[in-house]
Order: C-alpha cells, then structure tokens, then sequence
C-alpha cells in the first residue's frame, strides 16, 4: 500500500467548519482491521464492513492507522486491540483501501462498499428500473488498481 506513497488516511480538508479534526470513534478490533479499511462499527467493536453496496445505509467509517504506537498504513490492526476509525463528512478526503482491479479512468468516479472492506468502482449508482448501489465516496485520483490498493476519496 505505501509504495504508491500513501503515509496517511485521513487526508483532510485542512478547515471544514470543524478545525479540520475528523470525528474519530473508538472500538475493540473484531479481526485483523487494515488502516483504509470501510468499517462497520457493532455492539461489540469494530470490523471490516462486508455490507453489500446495493444494503442502503452503510456509513463511510474508516480505519486509521495506529499512530500511536508510530505504526503505518501496511500495519493491520490485531484482534482485540483497541483500535481507531473515523466517521468521514461530505467532502471529506481520505486514503481508503480499493479492491483489485478498479480501473478509475476519471476524478470523480463513483464508488461504493465492495462488502470485504475495500471500496469498487459503483456498476448502478442511481440506475432507474435497477437495484442502485450506494454511493458511499468518490475517486479523486486516476489509478488502475493491480492490487488492494489506498486510494484517496472523498466522501459522498
């Protein structure tokens, strides 16, 4: 992941009406949690999200790094360790995880949960007469992914 030179995840903007401070929420990891990762938070802690994106409602958590313990965004949260996501706002901007074989052609391109923790490229977003995917952020670089890849987004 960081040989595309991703240190970090959350991106910003620098001053959004809120000190450029995401809203951070805290949870015990349920599995191994990669930084980037689209989380679903539960009762109990916080995992990976496997939510299908065509499932409305999903939210556009993500897990950061452990920088605390000067960790980087190749270092997985381990199970049961108390671990750190944000709540990405609209227009919000962050490195998050992509799944294999995204070709993202144009900023802007829509994406949506791909229900393993990664975002994909959205196939019905707000298509008429089909079930629609939900929009959860948007590519805001070009990029073939070849593998899980961090990619920065912004939030829908």
């Amino acid at each position: 992941m960081a040989t595309k030179g991703k240190r970090s995840i959350y991106v910003g903007p620098a001053d959004h009406g809120h000190s450029g401070k995401p809203l951070n929420v805290e949870g015990k990891a349920l599995s191994a949690v990669r930084p980037g990762a689209l989380c679903a938070q539960a009762a109990t802690g916080i995992n990976e999200n496997a939510q299908a994106a065509t499932t409305l409602g999903a939210s556009l958590l993500i897990a950061d790094k452990d920088q605390q313990r000067g960790k980087t965004v190749d270092d997985a949260w381990t199970i049961n360790e108390n671990m750190v996501a944000f709540q990405l706002r609209s227009g919000e901007m962050a490195n998050a995880l992509v799944a294999t074989g995204q070709n993202i052609t144009a900023s802007g391109t829509p994406l949506s949960s791909n229900a393993d923790g990664t975002l994909k490229i959205a196939v019905t977003p707000a298509t008429v007469g089909a079930t629609s995917e939900e929009i959860l952020a948007y590519a805001d670089e070009i990029i073939n992914t070849a593998a899980v890849t961090l990619v920065r987004v912004v939030a829908a």
